[in-house]
């Protein structure tokens, strides 16, 4: 940017400076007058609104202290849009209305700013000219292009859609002419305005014109790292060349391309955060994403991608390749050529519907066959196959679902539940490590982490796809009218799993039915945090049953049976197409599978549980603390079993400690949509809406809280809707606090707490998405509707 000797003032004097400067967009007339003016020469005042010529007009603040530089007030006072301007006592209500809300700070030379309204609004919103918690170089663009009005942003009451951008971008790399023009005109105020970062108010008419609104300052500027633009050109420039290799076509995988997504399939946007540390990434990438992801549908009949890899690290952030995950739900054997087609066809509906990100197993890939799965491919692949394929896809489709949900060995459910239930008889005999052994040692992590995978991760793959399958039959049941949504959703409050288990036992201690030690013989191993080595256990928290006179969540108790017409009509249904079994028994599968989902997640993190405390109390014995040893990958780690540091391995590790906070800190720097679908999108990002998945069909309004991994359990939440950003197993203490709702950033429809908040009855938005949840996070009061799907601000 080039220095320039413009002077900024309060909001009106600022623009009306830039009035005639402005070549790339315009700022609607104006006129101000001080509260001092105001209050001694009202007449004079109204006489300035009238030169305006507007019918309505917009009444705003202008106080000194409003847009300094040093703070910039925003939000601190009240403007008032769409005043009739032809009535002189709906106009001086509400200047005075403007007036009372500057008794925060009072002067008597704070201004009120009037222009006219702006119709035939196309786009409004707010662009940063970097990014305000770290100063990187995007411009942040939060925008609604839908309601038509100005203020629905900053009033964070609108339908928000956001793009970052990189900010040097070419202009002919930005394809949407809106943000070309808008770009266009942030780059010639920053031009003018100097050598600072500045927050800019805007609108775009329906002809595609820039209209600033006010320009101001960021006043956290300051605080930035004064190399952060080299750092985050230089990384984006390897981020790209890596996209390139991994979205093109790729031996051993069908598709011509890929995307990758934080959301799709195993979500570890949900499961380990969008920017983890390299521990929990490794972890992650141990237990499930290496080859247990598809190992696992292998055994199932699954097509195999051999030797894919399911999750990326792209500047430390994790993504789904989606092209590998939409691989492992094509039917084994199908022909090669329908396999192409198919995963083509997919990968451009996903591309082309980016908000369903989270919801890919139910609105993009038919991961098995359903009762309307003719109709439902029909019109979402019109023409995609010949009626040859299209027999041949049906037919291997159909064969691996009545597979599933028959199969008795290897791959079955009933096979994955008793060998969970081994594990389990094994977690409860050996010793546990709430003794306070120091000894434990690397080869103990290793052990437990290879038994997590061969008995845990492995089989809770299974039985989680066996629980996508029944909620894919379920909801075909509820398109076809055969079973309500209503009925659905109270069966499932029948569902006795893990959770309903936790939160009774949690209950009986609070009633001194039970002893502390006897729950956490069980429960001790949860930590909000499953992958992460600075989370506490439950066993390590002092403040678990503090506050004990508070009541759990009360689910919904009442008998519930199926009516002899429901059953009739599932039985039907099974019949039509000989699924090979009655409705009864799909009932009975269905229930098994949606805990057993739960239980076999309970074994399997007890183990990783286990070995992240033995890998604590080594790093302790080694001079690492938690903080440490979460900065260091665990092949790292196990690799000193065989391959030993001859130097002080403090200092050692210690050093790369230090050099992965680096690497951890300029991650941060760099943004990436949750859904990467072209390499280009490294220097424009668009943050795609995220479809919250509601839960039931309540409608309450109570006061927020927001909860971390290190919340303290005391905290009081009976009767607040509880906002947490991953929806982890180890949060269902909440449920033992009586809590009116629950809103999670990240998850599906098929997650951990959508599964809990059904069984307890309790309202829920699991997945909001990252824009939403961001605003709940500074707000009080809330109302989560899910009977209209909607999360707003009180």
């Amino acid at each position: 940017m080039t220095k320039t000797t413009f002077s900024f003032g309060t909001k009106s004097e600022t623009l009306q400076r830039l009035v005639p400067l402005l070549r790339q967009a315009k700022i609607l007339p104006l006129q101000y007058f001080m509260v001092e003016q105001w209050l001694s020469s009202p007449l004079q005042c109204l006489a300035k609104v009238a030169a305006l010529t507007a019918s309505h007009v917009v009444v705003r603040s202008s106080a000194l202290r409003e847009d300094g530089d040093a703070s910039s007030m925003a939000g601190s006072f009240t403007s008032c849009l769409n005043v009739d301007a032809s009535c002189a006592e709906a106009l001086c209500d509400a200047i005075n209305v403007v007036v009372a809300s500057f008794d925060k700070m009072p002067d008597l030379r704070n201004q009120i700013l009037v222009q006219p309204m702006l119709d035939d609004i196309q786009m409004s919103g707010v662009v940063m000219t970097h990014d305000i918690q770290h100063g990187a170089p995007y411009y942040n663009i939060n925008y609604d292009d839908e309601s038509g009005k100005t203020d629905t942003i900053t009033g964070g009451c609108g339908v928000e859609k956001s793009v970052m951008i990189y900010r040097g971008c070419a202009l002919e790399a930005i394809h949407s002419p809106r943000l070309r023009a808008l770009i266009s005109a942030c780059r010639e105020l920053e031009n003018l305005c100097g050598e600072v970062p500045l927050d800019i108010e805007f609108a775009l008419d329906n002809q595609g014109v820039v209209y600033i609104f006010q320009v101001r300052r960021i006043s956290l500027y300051r605080q930035w790292h004064p190399v952060t633009e080299r750092r985050v050109a230089r990384q984006l420039a390897h981020v790209r060349a890596y996209l390139e290799r991994q979205l093109g076509p790729k031996s051993g995988l069908y598709g011509e391309r890929s995307v990758l997504g934080a959301m799709p399939d195993w979500n570890p946007a949900e499961i380990i955060g969008a920017n983890p540390r390299p521990l929990a990434s490794s972890l992650y990438r141990l237990l499930v994403t290496d080859s247990i992801w598809r190992e696992a549908r292998a055994a199932m009949g699954y097509h195999h991608p051999k030797h894919q890899p399911l999750m990326l690290m792209v500047g430390q952030h994790p993504f789904i390749d989606v092209r590998a995950s939409f691989n492992s739900f094509l039917p084994q054997q199908l022909a090669p050529c329908i396999a192409s087609l198919l995963i083509d066809a997919w990968v451009e509906r996903l591309a082309s519907n980016p908000q369903l990100h989270d919801k890919v197993e139910f609105e993009i890939v038919p991961t098995c066959f359903d009762f309307d799965f003719d109709s439902q491919f029909t019109s979402r692949y019109p023409g995609l196959l010949s009626s040859e394929f299209l027999s041949a896809y049906r037919t291997a489709l159909f064969g691996l679902t009545r597979s599933i949900l028959t199969k008795q060995g290897p791959g079955g459910l009933n096979d994955s539940l008793d060998h969970i239930a081994t594990r389990e008889q094994q977690q409860l005999l050996a010793d546990g490590l709430t003794g306070g052994a120091t000894d434990w040692g690397l080869e103990q992590v290793r052990d437990l982490l290879q038994e997590c995978r061969q008995w845990g991760t492995f089989h809770f793959a299974i039985i989680a796809r066996h629980g996508f399958v029944a909620e894919s039959l379920l909801r075909s049941a509820r398109r076809l009218k055969v079973l309500s949504e209503t009925r659905i959703a109270q069966w499932k409050t029948t569902i006795t799993t893990v959770s309903g288990e936790l939160t009774r036992d949690f209950q009986a201690v609070c009633d001194s039915r039970m002893t502390p030690e006897a729950f956490l013989v069980r429960f001790g191993h949860l930590r909000p945090g499953t992958y992460d080595v600075t989370s506490l256990r439950y066993d390590e928290r002092s403040d678990l049953f503090v506050d004990s006179a508070q009541r759990m969540s009360s689910g919904v108790c009442e008998p519930f049976a199926w009516t002899r017409e429901e059953t009739e009509a599932m039985d039907a249904l099974l019949m039509k197409e000989d699924w090979g079994i009655s409705a009864d028994e799909f009932f009975s599968y269905a229930q098994k599978a949606i805990a057993g989902r739960e239980y076999a997640k309970l074994v399997f993190t007890r183990d990783l549980s286990d070995a992240l405390a033995a890998l604590t109390v080594w790093g302790t014995n080694n001079g690492l603390s938690r903080d440490d040893l979460s900065y260091l990958g665990i092949d790292h780690l196990l690799g000193l079993i065989t391959d030993p540091q001859l130097d002080d391995l403090d200092r050692h590790l210690l050093n790369e400690v230090s050099q992965a906070k680096s690497r951890c800190a300029d991650a941060e720097l760099i943004t990436l949509s949750h859904l990467v679908l072209d390499p280009s999108e490294v220097f424009v990002a668009p943050m795609h809406r995220a479809l919250a998945n509601f839960i039931g069909q309540q409608c309450i309004e109570a006061q927020l809280q927001v909860l971390s991994a290190n919340s303290q359990s005391s905290l009081g939440l009976g009767g607040k809707i509880v906002c947490i950003e991953n929806a982890d197993p180890g949060y269902d203490w909440i449920f033992t606090r009586g809590i009116a709702g629950l809103i999670t950033q990240y998850g599906g429809v098929n997650s951990h707490m959508a599964i809990r908040c059904a069984e307890f009855g309790i309202p829920a938005a699991i997945g909001c998405g990252e824009q939403l949840f961001s605003r709940l996070q500074s707000g009080r009061q809330g109302v989560l509707n899910c009977r209209d799907k909607t999360v707003t601000l009180v």
